[in-house]
């Protein structure tokens, strides 16, 4: 029986932007650059280009946090910070963590307040989300996730193996993408105590809300249903249906509902409600 397993809703990546004039800009990059010149460690990744600059810290493959600035072809200069909160969380991390925060803290004290961390978590927009939800015992070939609007969508594949399944466009202002965390974890070096791990993950882009603001955010996960694939089959032996169901298996329910009229559309999603896994919501 599948497991939710650590938090409901994890969040996994975020970004926060804040922006400025174009004295604070110029005094944006001098910060990143002079980090960059003094830091002596493998963790830093620092990255200098004509229309900004960026400091990453990483652990191995693992992405802790990133600070950058910039300017968008409107002439939008902005500071941003990008966390991944949970591993910043861990203990593996923190020493990593409490070394970057000390080093931006002595070289950033002397400036506009506008730089820290904690202005942009005050004042900050949120930017872009990864919210994660996690499961074990869960069988991912069995997975046929839809949403009623989404007109794009996707599943990665290379030959005959078959990856990440996307519902919604990679510029959507909401994409669900659900794949193998495990599979993900062990390319990364790194231990999952679980014999399957299937993350549920929604991407959400300019959500429109101050980083203070996040825990207003309503559930992202409303608009996503997860059927079984084995359910829909058995469901019904009319030929139209389970052409619609292979076609979702190969190309994801996007694609397979586009192929569709109005009307069975309609009869269709109405069909999958019955098909729900029982572990999702």
């Amino acid at each position: 029986m599948a497991v939710v397993i650590a938090q409901r809703r994890k969040i996994d990546r975020m970004k926060i932007t804040v922006p400025l004039n174009p004295d604070q800009y110029s005094v944006a990059l001098s910060i990143l650059h002079g980090i960059a010149d003094v830091a002596d460690s493998p963790n830093l990744k620092h990255w200098r280009g004509q229309y900004g600059s960026r400091l990453m810290l990483k652990s191995g493959l693992q992405s802790i946090a990133q600070v950058s600035t910039g300017i968008s072809k409107t002439q939008y200069r902005y500071w941003q910070w990008e966390l991944w909160p949970d591993h910043i969380a861990r203990n593996e991390y923190a020493l990593a963590w409490e070394e970057f925060q000390a080093l931006f803290n002595i070289l950033a004290a002397d400036h506009d307040p506008v730089y820290s961390l904690d202005h942009a978590m005050d004042m900050g927009k949120m930017s872009y989300l990864e919210i994660a939800r996690d499961f074990i015992g869960v069988n991912k070939q069995d997975l046929f996730p839809w949403t009623a609007h989404a007109k794009k969508g996707d599943i990665w594949q290379k030959g005959i193996e078959k990856g990440s399944i996307y519902v919604g466009g990679k510029d959507s202002p909401r994409q669900f993408v659900i794949y193998d965390k495990r599979l993900q974890l062990i390319a990364k070096g790194q231990h999952c105590p679980y014999p399957s791990l299937v993350r549920v993950e929604v991407r959400l882009r300019h959500p429109g809300i101050l980083a203070r603001d996040l825990d207003q955010l309503e559930d992202p996960f409303q608009s996503l249903h997860i059927a079984s694939f084995s359910k829909a089959r058995a469901l019904s032996k009319e030929k139209q249906w389970q052409s619609f169901i292979q076609n979702a298996s190969n190309n994801g329910a996007s694609m397979a509902f586009s192929q569709l009229s109005k009307h069975y559309r309609k009869i269709y999603r109405e069909r999958l409600t019955e098909c729900t896994a029982k572990w999702w919501n």
